[in-house]
């Protein structure tokens, strides 16, 4: 699987003139451990999806909706064929809002939105923006249960969007993505976080996911954000856990971790400039703690990036291009 990976020689396609990718694909076929830089949503509409995120499962059933964050290493498996709506958008441009970073912090490695136990306010708001989304990628409503007469074909739309279409979907993303935000404990699990300690703390262990992501860098340590936040180390210790659903120096070497996936991307790091920006005591101390993480020490872990070694699974991930009446393309 590892050395498939590493041989591919594909490119990853935005649509053109913007950094968002979106389709409908009915393919039953696997994809490899890969990951990008680019937020994932996907949405299965007659199939379900097995999809591991680091190394967490995910059994993504017809109506949910997955939400997996940038640079998570993920693995998806097609248990069935069946239409599935992907949308992908890259949100390095948006770092700099602290609110962002926080949310996929907490969101990591992915938010499974269950159609099952979803506030169902919740859920209808998302699954209508997304339809929206997909509304404004393609021109048109496409029919999401439409059925193809090739095995194989995938829905994609090269056509450029209309003025302010990229602007008008990253707004629905934000909003998205804030509602999501705001209402994680509830989406993640409704019955015990929400009632808990954590959730009644959540404006001053919001402050603290805040504060971290600003300082995960630095020499800090649980007594002194204990501190900050105004309680006892144990009892933050504890309700920390609970909002955050790890520990407190598990959650600090997550956001390091997370950071230094993203470093990765660009090539011109070296793999001990990456360890120290990311706020690790030396390189081999950041490749065990990546190792542990991912599966994959850090050198490896580059070699799965999509943009650089991008999927050979299927053909809309290759440079595709419609040159024949079958090939179903809205414009």
């Amino acid at each position: 699987m590892k050395s498939r990976i590493a041989s591919a020689k594909e490119t990853v396609q935005h649509k053109i003139n913007t950094s968002l990718r979106m389709y409908i694909n009915k393919m039953h076929s696997d994809y490899p451990p890969h990951w990008h830089t680019d937020i994932e949503i996907i949405w299965p509409k007659e199939a379900p999806y097995k999809i591991i995120c680091e190394s967490k499962t995910y059994d993504v059933e017809v109506g949910d909706i997955l939400l997996i964050c940038p640079s998570v290493l993920h693995e998806i498996f097609s248990l069935s064929p069946g239409s599935r709506i992907y949308i992908q958008a890259d949100f390095s441009r948006f770092t700099a809002l602290k609110e962002i970073d926080k949310a996929f912090r907490l969101m990591s490695p992915a938010l499974h939105i269950k159609k099952k136990t979803c506030p169902r306010d919740i859920y209808d708001q998302l699954c209508e923006w997304l339809i929206k989304i997909m509304n404004i990628n393609f021109g048109s409503d496409p029919s999401l249960d439409m059925h193809y007469d090739d095995y194989d074909e995938s829905l994609m739309a090269y056509t450029e969007l209309a003025p302010y279409g990229e602007l008008e979907i990253y707004s629905i993303l934000m909003q998205f993505i804030a509602l999501c935000g705001k209402n994680i404990n509830l989406i993640k699990d409704s019955d015990s976080i929400a009632t808990s300690s954590a959730f009644k703390n959540s404006i001053s262990l919001s402050n603290v996911c805040t504060y971290l992501s600003e300082n995960f860098t630095e020499d800090i340590s649980l007594e002194s954000v204990a501190a900050f936040a105004g309680f006892s180390k144990y009892h933050f210790e504890r309700i920390f856990t609970e909002y955050t659903g790890m520990t407190f120096y598990q959650y600090l070497q997550k956001m390091r971790i997370n950071y230094a996936q993203t470093l990765l991307s660009n090539p011109e790091l070296s793999i001990t400039d990456i360890s120290y920006q990311a706020g690790f005591a030396s390189s081999t101390a950041f490749t065990r703690a990546f190792k542990k993480t991912t599966g994959y020490p850090p050198s490896q872990f580059r070699m799965l990036n999509e943009e650089q070694h991008p999927l050979s699974v299927n053909r809309h991930f290759a440079n595709f291009r419609p040159e024949n009446p079958k090939d179903r393309v809205l414009k």
